[in-house]
């Protein structure tokens, strides 16, 4: 079995180049951003794109892409305007995904200053999500670190999305980094096993689809979103050979985002050792 670990890899002078980064990095993933993750436009793909993209594949052989959705995007804003433009963005990703054969969407859940209010137009908007996109995509719901009035940064969260919306096509991607800062604690085997067992329990194991493993800057709990180099911050390397090795996971896709990317081939050795490949 294949191993699936690799990084966020750059699509500078095109989305395909993202793959033959991906291959000099020996990375048998890759996640990228199908647009600028910075801008509104809901470009579409071109044929000549999507080609390009394809040949990569199969020159490659990496077969696993994951997407990443623009920053910008909040399904859950107070604000009518850039909840539409929110929506209508990542719904073009969910449609280029669909014509580039990315099956994973991975998306930030947005924030709102009351927790209820902002949950409820989160959940309106991935109602209407579901009924509109494409067939062959996920939406990736990305656990958060609950920094300032994000949502999702709690099992609950999730839980009470998944009960109003019980659809397959909605999954999640869990970020060790944002685990571990909204108090999820991975570093040892009992607190590890604790915190999967509170998800099967609320979410359900199935749902978990996608891993991104960045070490975490500051500490448990701390609610702040600080990527930091693969055993060299708060959550430590036995975190990330606790996860490597863990039978529920060893088939999902682990992507690395951690902060300079001049190093993405150092952490990528590392988890390549721990998961004893």
């Amino acid at each position: 079995m294949q191993r699936l670990i690799g990084a966020h890899t750059s699509t500078a002078g095109g989305l395909q180049n993202a793959l033959y980064e991906g291959k000099q990095l020996n990375c048998t993933a890759v996640q990228l951003f199908t647009a600028s993750p910075r801008q509104w436009k809901p470009n579409p793909v071109s044929a000549e794109q999507i080609e390009r993209f394809l040949q990569a594949r199969r020159e490659t052989g990496i077969e696993c892409v994951v997407s990443h959705a623009a920053y910008l995007i909040n399904l859950a804003s107070p604000d009518s305007e850039t909840r539409r433009k929110s929506y209508e963005a990542y719904l073009a990703e969910l449609r280029r995904c669909a014509a580039l054969g990315i099956r994973y969407a991975v998306v930030h859940m947005g924030s709102h200053p009351e927790f209820e209010t902002g949950m409820q137009l989160l959940i309106e908007n991935l109602r209407q999500l579901l009924a509109e996109m494409p067939q062959g995509v996920c939406i990736a719901m990305e656990t958060m670190a609950g920094q300032g009035s994000a949502l999702c940064y709690r099992f609950e969260h999730f839980a009470q999305i998944l009960e109003a919306l019980p659809d397959e096509r909605l999954v999640i991607c869990a970020d060790s980094c944002h685990l571990f800062a909204a108090g999820y604690d991975l570093r040892t085997a009992e607190t590890y096993e604790a915190v999967w067992q509170e998800f099967d329990r609320l979410v359900g194991l199935s749902r978990l689809q996608v891993w991104h493993l960045n070490d975490s800057k500051k500490p448990l709990g701390s609610r702040v979103d600080r990527h930091e180099h693969i055993g060299e911050g708060e959550l430590g390397a036995n975190a990330f050979r606790l996860i490597l090795n863990d039978p529920r996971f060893v088939r999902l896709p682990m992507l690395i985002e951690t902060p300079d990317e001049k190093r993405f081939a150092e952490d990528l050795a590392k988890l390549w050792e721990m998961a004893g490949d």
